[in-house]
């Protein structure tokens, strides 16, 4: 077998699932992860926008610039990744870089309202989708 009918197969073996997303973000110990998990299900669609399809990115990311990152370059103005787990390592980085003083969810909505999103009823509407879809129970 060659390498690339490898890659295939363990691409194929690992095809984005929202509960592969949500063990990785368990596992990786992520900051407020039904927070996370409710972003990404807004960023996408629900899984579904174009950007996510074609560039595997789970939150609307900018290729970053000044911090480590798993980005492999620009696609349609945002971070594309390999694989869409390169995108959740991103976003782990990023909560690294930037949100380490943060201890409640207070502070990381209030994070998110002045520097993630440029809605301004965002953090509203995730708080109504983890109530909605009970993203809390998952984690």
């Amino acid at each position: 077998m060659s390498e690339v009918e490898k890659a295939i197969i363990i691409k194929k073996s690992d095809e984005f699932s929202k509960e592969k997303m949500v063990q990785m973000l368990k596992d990786l110990n992520v900051k407020f992860p039904h927070i996370v998990l409710a972003q990404s299900m807004t960023e996408t669609g629900h899984f579904k926008s174009g950007i996510f399809l074609e560039n595997n990115n789970l939150f609307g990311m900018k290729e970053a610039k000044s911090r480590i990152t798993t980005a492999e370059g620009t696609n349609r103005n945002h971070a594309m990744y390999g694989h869409w787990r390169e995108s959740v390592y991103d976003y782990a980085f990023y909560q690294c870089r930037y949100l380490g003083n943060i201890r409640n969810e207070g502070e990381y909505y209030q994070y998110l309202r002045a520097n993630y999103a440029e809605d301004s009823t965002y953090v509203e509407s995730l708080q109504k989708m983890i109530e909605r879809e009970k993203l809390k129970d998952l984690f």
